[in-house]
């Protein structure tokens, strides 16, 4: 080991640093292409802890090293392979005082199932030699049944066989990781009432996902000038990968022949190319190339393509509206975290209604005069059209953008990061002695 990396890693080595496995974004960016939301999401989170943080990263060709900076970035895993796991143990072994490990983890990130599968007996390792494990799970999956689409399965008596076997794989993988790990983080209040029939709930720590409030801003009409949209135009948006569990076909199917809304021009743009976890998948390929189909067909929606860091102010500076047709709530949203950014006005398909329970959510909801119904809609054309007629005619939008202002200071990045912090190095008997710590963690 090269001198300079052995004088580094003593720095770090104390037991104030929090170790962190993750993909990352590239050096000097927070939203990089070729990489999944989860790595926007932990460059965030550390930009704002106060103290050394050690982040264990995924490289593309060769390992390395730097120091961003507060934090030292490793990059000493090669991500979908196996061996990873067995370089990430000689990673954060290689630390004897820093003994507390936060893991980035959802079941595509990785690489395979199997390869994901593997944290369990890694967590139990790293158990053993005495480090102290915080898991956030991105996804908390229930029922495959409702993610057919996603996982290519279909309606046949094999795939039927195929679901049941996966539920059963889920549910045991859940149990166990309540065994080997020392708390599970999830990102919504509801996600934690489903993971608590498999991990006892003192165990699991409800965190909402976080706000970047620092994201470059610009005037509507400078965005549209820039995209080529004009000023009297309705403009509806779905950003992010085109998935299915997030709907991006229903967008599109169900948008492709509104030409018009409230008598003006209506543009409705998917802000997003294909999902780089399924990209490489034959029934992805045939969903993708679907929903372009429709778009091709339909004069007035866009598909965009992957959309870099600095088109993304863009996009959400034009829209007068962010749609979000889930069909199933498994995570929580990063491109709302992202709406709430830019204080934008949102609707949600009613699958993704419990979120709204969250207890500042529902507070906010109230403070501006807000109900569920003035929120979300049904997966059907008619509600879909009805409902962004709604917020897009009656005053809506100015309510929405306050609430979302509301939230948008309660979920910083800031607030997240001391939260993360009082959840993995404060002693359990201090958790609960403030409100916002008692709505954290909600044990």
């Amino acid at each position: 080991m090269p001198k300079n990396i052995k004088n580094i890693l003593a720095k770090y080595d104390t037991t104030e640093t929090l170790l962190i496995i993750s993909l990352y974004p590239h050096k000097g960016e927070t939203y990089s292409s070729g990489t999944t939301g989860v790595a926007s999401y932990t460059k965030n989170v550390v930009k704002n802890m106060n103290r050394n943080t050690v982040v264990i990263a995924d490289y593309k060709k060769q390992s390395s090293h730097y120091v961003e900076k507060d934090t030292l970035v490793l990059r000493h895993f090669k991500h979908g392979k196996m061996s990873m796991w067995t370089e990430l143990l000689q990673s954060v072994t290689q630390f004897k005082n820093a003994k507390n490990v936060l893991i980035q983890f959802d079941f595509s990130m990785y690489g395979s199932m199997l390869v994901s599968a593997t944290l369990l007996p890694f967590l139990a390792v790293l158990k053993s030699l005495g480090y102290k494990t915080h898991v956030v799970s991105h996804h908390v999956v229930m029922d495959v049944g409702k993610l057919s689409g996603h996982m290519g399965l279909t309606n046949s008596f094999r795939d039927s066989i195929k679901t049941r076997a996966f539920n059963v794989a889920f549910h045991s993988f859940y149990r166990a990781l309540g065994l080997v790990s020392n708390s599970v983080i999830v990102l919504e209040d509801i996600l934690k009432e489903r993971l608590s029939k498999y991990i006892p709930a003192k165990k699991i720590i409800a965190i909402p996902h976080a706000v970047d409030t620092n994201l470059e801003k610009i005037s509507k009409a400078e965005a549209r000038k820039k995209l080529g949209i004009a000023a009297s135009e309705k403009v509806v948006l779905f950003f992010g990968f085109v998935n299915w569990f997030k709907g991006a076909d229903i967008f599109a199917k169900n948008f492709a022949k509104t030409q018009k809304l409230l008598g003006k021009k209506a543009r409705f743009i998917i802000a997003g190319g294909e999902s780089i976890t399924l990209s490489s998948k034959e029934y992805y390929k045939e969903f993708y190339n679907g929903v372009v189909n429709t778009t091709q067909n339909s004069s007035s929606v866009d598909i965009t393509g992957y959309v870099p860091q600095e088109k993304i102010v863009e996009y959400f500076s034009a829209a007068d509206l962010i749609v979000f047709p889930y069909r199933e709530f498994m995570c929580a949203s990063g491109v709302l975290s992202l709406a709430f950014s830019y204080k934008k006005p949102f609707i949600v398909s009613d699958k993704l209604e419990p979120m709204l329970t969250a207890p500042d959510f529902s507070e906010a909801m109230k403070d501006f005069g807000l109900t569920t119904s003035d929120l979300s809609f049904e997966l059907s054309k008619e509600s879909m059209l009805k409902q962004t007629t709604k917020v897009l005619r009656n005053g809506l939008k100015r309510k929405m953008s306050l609430m979302g202002a509301q939230i948008r200071k309660q979920r910083s990045f800031q607030n997240t990061a001391k939260t993360y912090e009082r959840a993995i190095f404060a002693p359990s008997s201090k958790l609960h002695k403030s409100p916002r710590v008692r709505y954290a963690y909600g044990a």
